[in-house]
């Protein structure tokens, strides 16, 4: 088992955070954005995300039956969305 982290700048388009293999069953990810962001599936948006509040790290669980990718957007200006997973 490993350990994936990275920083991505992210602005009012859909930016992809990371994108792994298969991830081990009941594994999630931490994500901590520096201002208020939407997290979910390509194309996401302000409206269609799941909201991660600023400062403030927010798990979300991975089934890991196939390849995790997570895209990231704000609503105005850019922050900076970290993120840890298990690869």
């Amino acid at each position: 088992m490993a350990y994936k982290s990275g920083q991505v700048s992210v602005g009012t388009t859909a930016t992809a955070l990371f994108t792994t293999g298969p991830a081990p069953v009941n594994s999630s990810v931490l994500v901590f954005s520096s201002a208020a962001a939407f997290v979910g599936p390509a194309g996401v948006t302000t409206t269609t995300g799941f909201p991660v509040v600023a400062n403030s790290p927010t798990l979300i669980p991975v089934t890991g039956a196939e390849n995790d990718q997570l895209f990231a957007v704000v609503s105005t200006g850019t922050a900076t969305v970290s993120y840890l997973t298990i690869t």
